[in-house]
């Protein structure tokens, strides 16, 4: 009568199902170690992302999000000079919640390469969740300047602070 041994394709294919089986086995053992480590490691970086200064996140003309409180949703502050006129603008947008916005505005001065401030810093406030505001102030001639605002903005129970600089 016949053989009941499986044919050699039966074999093969029945190896590598098994074969394959392992693999997979290996291969989802290893995602999971993998995300196991890097869970850990996104965490550090957060903790270490909130050790930054402010001044140094801002240095780029960007003013970042306070990740605690997330009340200040954009500050866009812009200067430019003509002769001895420096007119500048200022626009900012907080979340809905927000009833209070004071900004202090200071014009910077770059002198050896280091940027000073150059007169009297001046306050806007709004009693709203949005702040605009513009005006002219008098600098030297040939000068390099940037406009620096601190805002401060508070919905009665949260306060947020962040620093931008025009470009």
């Amino acid at each position: 009568m016949g053989d009941k041994r499986p044919s050699k394709i039966v074999l093969v294919y029945r190896d590598i199902i098994f074969l394959g089986g392992i693999q997979m086995k290996r291969k989802t053992i290893a995602l999971f170690l993998i995300i196991a480590l890097l869970v850990p490691a996104g965490y550090a970086l957060a903790a270490q992302a909130e050790s930054i200064p402010q001044d140094a996140l801002t240095a780029s003309g960007y003013a970042p999000i306070d990740p605690h409180l997330v009340l200040i949703n954009s500050v866009a502050p812009s200067i430019r000079v003509s002769g001895t006129a420096a007119s500048y603008a200022l626009s900012i947008t907080c979340v809905s919640s927000v009833n209070s916005i004071r900004a202090t505005l200071q014009i910077q001065r770059l002198a050896n390469g280091v940027w000073t401030n150059y007169g009297q810093s001046w306050s806007a406030t709004s009693t709203t969740s949005f702040l605009s505001t513009s005006g002219s102030r008098t600098v030297t001639s040939g000068g390099t300047y940037r406009l620096r605002v601190t805002v401060t903005a508070s919905n009665g129970t949260t306060t947020g602070t962040t620093t931008a600089y025009s470009r």
